[in-house]
C-alpha cells in the first residue's frame, strides 16, 4: 500500500471517529435557522454601531461594505441550517458543509479584526477567541481530529492577507491562542461526554442489579406464599377432622357413653393427632417466614449503611443532591432481621423512590437524617425530598404492592420496605412536607449493649 493510500485511510478513519464523537442535537441547535437569524441581527447592529455611533469610526475604522462582503463564506453554514431544518441526522456531506461554513464564519470575524483600526481590532480579537473556543467545544475538537483547527488556521491565513500592517502582531498572538482554545475546550467536552456515558452505563448496571435482586425477592416470596397456601390447606383439613372428632366426642358424652369403651380413646387420639399436625404446620410456616424475612434480628450500624447507599444511589442519579445528616460520635445501631443486607435494601429502596419522584417530576435534593428518638428510645431515620410528594389519595390508603404512578416500575419497592421494617418491629410513616416534597419516617428498634 502506498504512502498516499495510507494517509487517505488515516484521514477517513479520523473523520469517522470525529463524526462518531459529535453531539448531533447540539450541533443542529447551534447551526439552526433561528440561531442564524439572531446572528445576522447581531452583526447588522454591530456594523451599524461601528459605523454611525459617535467616534465609532475613529475607534473601529471599519468599512461596512467590505465587512459584509467578508460575510459571504459564512453563508455556507446558513445553507447547512436550511438543509437540516427538519433533519435529526447529519450525513457525511452535511459534516463537510458544516465545517466549511464554520470556517467561513471564523474568517468573517478574523477579517473584522484584520480591516479594523488597532483599537477595534483588539476588541474583535477577543470576539474571535471566544468564537473559536465555542466552536471547539461544539465540534469536540481534539489533536487526533484536527479538522476544524485546519479550517481555523486557513481562515486566519486568508484574513491575514487583508490585514493592516499594524495588526499583524495581533494575528501572531490570537492565532495560536484560538487554536489552543479550540483544542482544549473540545478535548474537555469530549472527556465530559465519555464520563457522562460511563456514569449512565454504571447507573444502568446498578439499576439492572437492583431489578434482578427485586425479582429474586419476589420469586422467593412467591415460593414462600405457595408453600404457605399448601400448608393452609393441610391446616384446614386438620381443623375439619379435629372438629368432627370433637363433635363425636361431645355427642358421646351427651348420650352417656353408649358407644364402645375404645371409641372415646380413639377420638381423643385423633383429636390429639390433628392438633399436633396443625402445630407442625404452623411451626413450618413460621420457619419459612423467618427464613425468607431474614432470621434472627442483628445489630447494624446505621450511619455506614446510609453513607454506602448515598454513594451507590448518587451514581444512578448524579443530578440529585443526596446528603446524610447524623451524629457520627454516637453509636446508632438498629436491631434488624436480616442484618446489614436487609437494612441496606430498605434504605436503598426508599432513597431511590425519593430520587425518582412520581415518574414525571424527580427530586432535586434528598436529605437523610438519623438520630435516637427521644421519647421511645428507638432509632429514627427521616428521608425527605423536594419532589412532587405523595398524592393525597395514596396517603389515605395503606401501602400496597404492584401499585405505582411511575412507568416501567413494579410498585414493590415501598411495599417490600414496609414489610421488612415491620418484620423487624419497626414502623414506616409517610407524609408530605408543608413546603412540598415527600417525607418518610422510619422507626427501628435500637440495639442496647450491656
Amino acid at each position: 500500500m502506498s504512502l498516499l493510500s495510507r494517509m487517505r485511510g488515516g484521514v477517513r478513519a479520523a473523520f469517522r471517529r470525529w463524526v462518531h464523537a459529535q453531539n448531533v442535537p447540539e450541533v443542529l441547535a447551534a447551526s439552526s435557522v433561528g440561531a442564524w437569524l439572531s446572528l445576522v441581527a447581531l452583526i447588522l447592529v454591530l456594523l451599524a454601531a461601528a459605523t454611525w455611533a459617535p467616534r465609532a469610526q475613529e475607534f473601529f475604522g471599519l468599512d461596512p461594505g467590505t465587512a459584509l462582503l467578508c460575510l459571504g463564506p459564512a453563508l455556507v453554514d446558513f445553507a447547512f441550517a436550511l438543509l437540516h431544518r427538519r433533519r435529526q441526522h447529519i450525513e457525511t456531506w452535511g459534516w463537510v458543509l458544516s465545517l466549511t461554513g464554520t470556517a467561513g464564519l471564523q474568517f468573517f470575524v478574523a477579517s473584522l479584526m484584520a480591516i479594523s483600526a488597532p483599537s477595534g481590532a483588539t476588541l474583535f480579537a477577543g470576539f474571535f477567541l471566544f468564537t473559536a473556543a465555542f466552536h471547539g467545544r461544539i465540534f469536540r475538537v481534539t489533536p487526533r481530529t484536527p479538522f476544524l483547527p485546519l479550517g481555523t488556521a486557513l481562515a486566519l491565513g486568508l484574513a491575514a492577507l487583508l490585514t493592516r500592517p499594524e495588526n499583524l502582531p495581533l494575528f501572531g498572538v490570537i492565532g495560536p491562542a484560538a487554536l489552543m482554545a479550540e483544542l482544549y475546550l473540545g478535548t474537555f467536552a469530549l472527556q465530559h461526554d465519555r464520563t457522562a456515558a460511563e456514569a449512565e452505563r454504571l447507573r444502568a448496571a446498578v439499576q439492572a442489579q437492583m431489578l434482578a435482586q427485586q425479582e429474586r425477592d419476589v420469586g422467593r416470596m412467591s415460593q414462600a406464599l405457595t408453600e404457605i397456601i399448601h400448608h393452609s390447606q393441610d391446616i384446614r383439613d386438620a381443623l375439619l377432622s379435629a372438629g368432627s372428632a370433637a363433635d363425636l366426642l361431645k355427642g358421646l358424652v351427651a348420650r352417656g357413653g353408649t358407644l364402645g369403651r375404645g371409641e372415646p380413646e380413639r377420638l381423643v387420639q385423633q383429636l390429639h393427632s390433628d392438633l399436633s399436625h396443625i402445630r407442625e404446620r404452623v411451626m413450618d410456616i413460621h420457619q419459612k417466614g423467618r427464613r425468607h424475612i431474614g432470621g434472627e434480628p442483628e445489630g447494624v450500624d446505621l450511619v455506614p449503611v446510609l453513607d454506602s447507599v448515598r454513594q451507590s444511589v448518587a451514581l444512578r442519579f448524579p443530578e440529585v443532591d443526596i446528603q446524610v445528616q447524623a451524629d457520627r460520635q454516637t453509636a446508632l445501631r438498629a436491631w434488624v432481621r436480616g442484618g446489614t443486607t436487609t437494612l441496606r435494601r430498605v434504605v436503598e429502596n426508599l432513597v431511590t423512590n425519593a430520587c425518582e419522584g412520581d415518574g414525571m417530576r424527580a427530586a432535586g435534593s434528598v436529605r437523610i437524617s438519623a438520630r435516637t428518638e427521644p421519647l421511645s428510645g428507638r432509632l429514627e431515620m427521616v428521608i425527605s425530598d423536594d419532589g412532587p410528594g405523595f398524592p393525597p389519595e395514596r396517603l389515605a390508603a395503606p401501602i400496597q404492592g404492584l401499585s405505582t404512578t411511575k412507568p416501567q416500575a413494579t410498585g414493590l419497592g415501598l411495599y417490600t420496605s414496609e414489610c421488612l421494617i415491620r418484620a423487624s418491629g419497626g414502623v414506616l410513616e409517610r407524609q408530605n412536607a408543608p413546603a412540598g416534597g415527600a417525607v418518610l419516617r422510619v422507626l427501628l428498634p435500637r440495639e442496647v449493649r450491656a
